[in-house]
């Protein structure tokens, strides 16, 4: 009888591997990026290239889909008060090293990740301790329609004892609970990650799509430049990426052997003005901070730079939000008017000739935008010097009012526009005191601080801050992007996260 038993499962196993064999023909799957994302430590601010990678280096407390939240290693949370929550975490939960994660690692990770302070929407959290084996607990400063999720969803966890055993905290070689280690890191060239096969979260109804395992091996490749990308996805190089040039997204459109996948993305490209009281050039100076924004034709941005892909922002965000106010799309938004910039900026002191530091990250798109930006304002007399840096220095220099006059910058949120908003506008995220471009208005923070609240966040709150800001003018929106996924026929469903990007673990393959 042991024996027929034993038969009747061999069979079952050698059928079952050759239906897994049918449906995960694609053992490897190439991800084109544009951007390196340089260290890849856990604790390291956001950058495009870090973007790509994060879900499948990382996990998190939670995650959004649909602007819902769901748990990952969080198993369950409990209200204590309006600004205490306590979150349990699985029991079950280990690391690629085999270290077993409790609520100690998890407090830990985030009071690392807060001191940093490059990941600046954690400056929210009051405390995070363990009160027990896997329990942790959050104090929070204060808590804002959609902050939970957000959150729950900012910090990567790991364990202190991999953290710590790391001869250069993680940044060439993370250690995390994710399905998918890294088995090779070649700054600027390639990340290849391999399916560790001992993945914790063994009940399959709750794996979230950001920590699923359909393909073995992911490699994300890093192609800067728009040309050799496009011909990586032509020669099939590479089986997919979310950052095709505009201009040869025709060329995967019908075409047999390929798809496209369009997506709205989230981001939208600011500008802000240094409004620093020390060193900030448009410090008090209203018509002059006005006068630049009449100066920047948009449609000439989405046109040069954009190639048409994308929407011009009516507002400091875009469409994509449910709270986004219908009427914004139909009131005047500076748009271009060169006539007028010219009036506004004779009525400044600032002289014709005045130079202007522009700091952007050094991608292909922002300095299309930044060279648009540096001829339109060179139309008032004015030069501008485009500074473009890698994503670490440029995260480390936004912060020093010093280094740039205007600076070129994106946002988005996985949630509310107000959460946008929040990111720059919020002076409690910056240690300075004052907003991203250093201005310290207390009107501006009252509003904002309505809108954010729960009761609070009303479409009549939410216009008063956008038409303050607007009328301030200490930042304008430039443009949407639209995010063309283009892809080999090898994947048959494109999976992307809360931020448009691909999952390539949470892919549907031949």
């Amino acid at each position: 009888m042991k024996k027929k038993v034993l038969l009747v499962a061999l069979v079952a196993v050698f059928c079952l591997a050759a239906l897994v064999g049918v449906g995960v023909a694609q053992s490897k799957v190439i991800v084109g990026l544009v951007s390196d994302p340089q260290n890849i430590g856990p604790f390291q601010g956001m950058s495009q290239g870090r973007i790509g990678v994060l879900y499948t280096m990382y996990e998190f407390l939670a995650v959004t889909e649909g602007g819902e939240m769901y748990g990952v290693l969080m198993k369950d949370y409990e209200r204590v008060d309006d600004l205490t929550y306590d979150v349990e975490i699985y029991n079950n939960i280990y690391d690629q090293d085999g270290n077993h994660l409790t609520a100690a690692d998890v407090a830990w990770s985030y009071n690392v990740a807060i001191e940093s302070g490059n990941l600046p929407k954690l400056q929210d959290i009051e405390s995070v301790e363990a009160i027990s084996e896997f329990v942790v607990r959050f104090r929070f400063k204060k808590l804002a329609i959609g902050d939970l999720g957000a959150l729950w969803m900012e910090c990567p966890i790991v364990t202190r004892a991999a953290y710590e055993a790391s001869p250069d905290k993680m940044a060439t070689d993370p250690v995390s609970t994710s399905a998918y280690h890294v088995t090779e890191f070649v700054s600027g060239s390639k990340i290849v990650f391999t399916n560790t096969k001992k993945y914790w979260q063994t009940d399959e109804a709750k794996i979230r799509k950001t920590s699923m395992s359909n393909v073995d091996v992911i490699e994300f490749d890093i192609i800067p430049d728009s040309a050799q990308l496009t011909n990586a996805l032509k020669t099939r190089t590479i089986d997919v990426t979310n950052w095709l040039s505009d201009l040869d997204v025709a060329d995967f459109v019908g075409k047999e052997g390929y798809g496209v996948s369009p997506v709205p993305d989230n981001l939208t490209y600011f500008l802000l003005f240094n409004c620093d009281a020390g060193q900030g050039i448009f410090a008090g100076n209203l018509e002059f901070r006005q006068a630049l924004a009449y100066a920047i034709d948009k449609t000439m941005i989405l046109a040069g730079a954009l190639n048409g892909n994308g929407k011009i922002a009516k507002a400091w965000g875009n469409t994509n939000y449910s709270d986004f106010v219908a009427k914004w799309s139909d009131e005047p938004y500076y748009e271009f008017d060169l006539a007028k910039a010219q009036e506004l900026l004779a009525k400044t002191d600032i002289p014709s000739g005045t130079t202007l530091r522009l700091m952007v990250v050094n991608n292909e798109t922002a300095v299309k935008i930044a060279t648009i930006i540096q001829a339109l304002v060179g139309q008032l007399g004015l030069n501008i010097e485009i500074s473009a840096y890698d994503p670490q220095l440029y995260n480390e220099y936004k912060y020093k009012p010093e280094q740039w006059d205007l600076l070129l910058d994106t946002g988005g949120s996985t949630s509310y526009l107000v959460n946008v908003w929040k990111l720059t506008w919020d002076n409690s995220n910056y240690v300075h005191g004052g907003a991203e471009n250093f201005v310290k208005d207390d009107q501006l923070q009252s509003l904002l601080a309505t809108a954010l609240t729960i009761e609070g966040h009303t479409e009549e709150n939410m216009d008063a801050f956008h038409q303050y800001l607007k009328e301030q003018c200490y930042g304008v929106g430039l443009v949407q992007n639209l995010s063309n996924i283009a892809h080999t026929d090898t994947i048959q469903k494109i999976v992307v996260d809360a931020r448009g990007q691909v999952i390539p673990g949470a892919c549907e393959y031949k």
